[in-house]
């Protein structure tokens, strides 16, 4: 719960919290007061990012499944950015479709994840990526498989999936949702993967 996020010493508990695909106002700020009953209102707020903040830097990870993602970056103020931010509909509309990734086979956040991944993009972020990994990079002029993109060319070189590190932990960003009503189960791997790793040890 957000009352729990807030009231920090997240490290002592957990290895790997995973942020829902939700809108990066609705993570920081929730439901408005007296909206609802008391204790479904409000959001993570500025206690609940210092508390995410200090369980990354502990070394924690912190996943964020596609529009969460906009959250942690601004937020925590990682070196990415979505490059599909402020580009008009009549630009570039992708309104869900399945879309050609390629992966990173070395990196271990791709263990068993075909060369071309397909994702479901669906509205979904596209990461430019000053610091950190990228494991999966949309690279087709065209990257469509399956229902319909507009702009696709815009989406060439960017991230879909990425790895920043921030102090001794890190935050994986996914453009996607990798358990997409549970049909997804090629890019759940890589969801089982971010978990596995985070209580990994040398």
């Amino acid at each position: 719960h957000d009352r729990e996020v807030r009231g920090g010493r997240l490290r002592e508990r957990f290895d790997a919290i995973v942020l829902p695909d939700q809108a990066p106002a609705s993570l920081l700020n929730g439901h408005a007061a007296g909206s609802m009953p008391e204790e479904y209102t409000g959001g993570l707020g500025t206690e609940g990012v210092a508390a995410l903040r200090a369980f990354v830097e502990a070394g924690g990870t912190l996943v964020a499944l596609d529009s969460a993602a906009g959250f942690a970056i601004d937020q925590l103020g990682l070196p990415v950015r979505n490059a599909l931010t402020g580009v008009e509909q009549t630009v570039f509309f992708c309104p869900g479709s399945i879309l050609a990734t390629r992966a990173d086979a070395v990196h271990p956040l791709a263990h068993g994840l075909p060369e071309t991944t397909p994702v479901w993009f669906e509205g979904s972020p596209a990461f430019e990526v000053d610091q950190g990994s990228v494991v999966l990079r949309y690279e087709a002029e065209d990257p469509l498989l399956s229902g319909w993109l507009l702009g696709g060319e815009r989406l060439r070189g960017k991230a879909a999936l990425a790895e920043v590190p921030l102090g001794k932990g890190r935050v994986v960003l996914f453009g996607f949702r990798p358990q997409y009503r549970a049909q997804s189960r090629v890019t759940y791997a890589a969801l089982l993967n971010a978990l596995y790793l985070s209580a990994a040890e040398p």
